[in-house]
């Protein structure tokens, strides 16, 4: 068997959801018809490409080696056949893409912007994967997020809009010993067991070390979950504690506290490509899609790598 464009792609997708479930849903198989593929591609390779676990799959060393190389042939290729397209007559469709809710809720709006224009909407677990199909033109517009200590400046023809900064909280059962304070120092959970979801290609969970490391210690992570309703049972069932959004799901068993000066900051954002159809309008959609965030861009605190620009139009846009 020679390896494929299609082989490539499948190996990103199972690294992008850690996943064989769901990255045979996302390829419309099976689970069993997709692990046989893997199986065949590891023969290919000349060995074992991903770990398999209860929680998931994760590369091998191989596999990492190889990812790398995928990633770097699969954009050439999208690019090419961007650069292709690009020559012809102009879209007329509008792909939008995001993690969150916010790429289906901006997408009922964007006739507001382009009448007429039919829109065609895609949703992500990896905030990484959004970001690649932009830049490989797969995408005309995404939405997405990182952590703000991220250098947004070399990301090659892309161009991003900052549409919020929010920070992380914890989540604790009712009954933990710190539930009752409005908010809690990091270094007070130093001796927690913590939940994490699994990387997603922007700096999660390196961000979160990052900021134990800075309050002092190095946490206890013995559970990597996908679904946020099994962390919301494991902190119901006072297992461990997880770091999350304002919006968690808490029960009634869970309560949410902030963590003392914000030391783990999410940014929302919007990216598109500088050659792409929707950039002479990156502001009206900036505006909309802050709109429907329900907020504008709020500054940072001293402490942190990233002030959010008030009348810029883009942060970090540079020519490929």
């Amino acid at each position: 068997m020679d390896l494929e464009l299609r082989h490539l792609r499948t190996i990103c997708l199972l690294a992008d959801t850690g996943s064989v479930t769901r990255a045979a849903a996302a390829l419309s198989t099976s689970q069993p018809a997709l692990t046989t593929q893997l199986q065949r591609i590891e023969r290919e390779v000349g060995g074992a490409l991903f770990h398999r676990g209860r929680s998931g799959v994760r590369p091998t060393e191989l596999g990492e080696f190889v990812l790398v190389r995928a990633r770097a042939v699969l954009l050439s290729m999208d690019d090419l056949l961007h650069d292709i397209t690009a020559r012809g007559a102009s879209p007329t469709t509008l792909r939008v893409g995001g993690v969150g809710p916010l790429a289906i809720e901006l997408s009922a709006r964007l006739p507001e912007i382009f009448p007429n224009v039919p829109v065609h909407v895609r949703t992500e677990y990896s905030p990484k994967l959004v970001t690649d199909l932009v830049r490989a033109g797969r995408l005309d517009l995404g939405t997405t997020i990182d952590y703000v200590d991220r250098d947004l400046s070399t990301d090659g023809p892309l161009s991003w809009a900052m549409l919020a900064v929010e920070p992380l909280h914890v989540a604790l059962w009712a009954g933990h010993p710190l539930a009752d304070k409005p908010s809690v120092a990091l270094s007070d959970l130093a001796d927690c067991p913590w939940a994490l979801t699994p990387p997603d290609g922007t700096g999660w969970p390196e961000c979160f070390y990052l900021a134990c490391q800075r309050a002092g210690f190095t946490p206890q992570v013995p559970y990597r979950l996908y679904e946020r309703s099994e962390i919301r049972d494991l902190i119901a069932r006072r297992r461990a504690i997880a770091p999350c959004q304002s919006d968690f799901d808490t029960g009634g068993e869970v309560v949410i506290r902030r963590l003392e000066g914000e030391p783990i900051q999410l940014r929302h954002l919007l990216v598109w490509r500088r050659d792409s159809a929707v950039n002479g309008s990156s502001d009206d959609l900036a505006r909309l899609a802050r709109e429907v965030l329900g907020r504008g861009p709020r500054p940072t605190g001293p402490r942190t790598a990233f002030t959010a620009p008030r009348n810029e139009r883009a942060i970090g846009a540079v020519e490929g």
